[in-house]
């Protein structure tokens, strides 16, 4: 594989650094900072089917399912702005799209790359499928609310608290179900939790109107 990225100072051109990608056993993406994909490694096109032909020059968006693309969208553009991530470079555990139209649950570890000047010019994800061990197999869980609902994948959460912090009469954890939409009884309550869930930094907790079909709930 010949990477073609032909960005600040040359970063990733030449045929060692493609050789170097394919030669390795997890998928490996890099990512400009406009969030094109310029290097997609062998790995990529095992895990997620995609062809290096397809993804290469593609916003990565292609690959994120769609109720996770906002999450992606503002986590991305915070750390090209501080060209810092937030996390602290553990992997995460989420879900992404195959070519084949079905998802893969994923654990991705994510890097900034910078010029030599310091400068954040993009991003290098690395991902393995997610042990079948820690896969759940019942997907998108939904909770019901006066005036809003709440719908959770427990693989895609951290576990960092936020949510309890910000909203402990909504999420619970020492109450089950420790989710509880109803507790969100005026306009202004519904407005906080859309808030709280609209920060969830892995996307594992997403906003139903309560008319919305069941469907939605599993599609995450």
């Amino acid at each position: 594989m010949v990477v073609t990225w032909d960005g600040a100072d040359g970063v990733l051109s030449g045929e060692v650094a493609g050789w170097a990608l394919d030669s390795a056993t997890d998928a490996i993406i890099v990512i400009d900072g406009e969030g094109l994909v310029r290097a997609w490694n062998r790995a990529c096109v095992d895990l997620f089917g995609f062809t290096k032909e397809y993804a290469v020059g593609r916003d990565v968006d292609f690959m994120i399912p769609p109720r996770l693309r906002d999450g992606h969208h503002r986590g991305f553009t915070s750390a090209m702005e501080r060209g810092a991530l937030a996390s602290d470079g553990a992997a995460r555990r989420t879900k992404s799209l195959r070519a084949d139209g079905g998802t893969v649950y994923i654990d991705m570890t994510f890097a900034m790359l910078h010029d030599d000047r310091g400068t954040a010019i993009g991003a290098v994800a690395v991902a393995r499928p997610a042990s079948d061990r820690d896969t759940p197999t019942h997907g998108r869980k939904r909770y019901r609310g006066q005036l809003v609902d709440v719908t959770f994948d427990s693989a895609l959460c951290n576990h960092n608290g936020q949510c309890v912090r910000n909203m402990p009469e909504v999420f619970d954890t020492s109450k089950r179900p420790w989710i509880n939409p109803e507790a969100a009884e005026s306009p202004a309550d519904a407005e906080r939790l859309r808030t709280t869930v609209f920060n969830c930094p892995t996307g594992a907790l997403q906003i139903l109107a309560p008319d919305a079909p069941d469907d939605d709930a599993s599609a995450g």
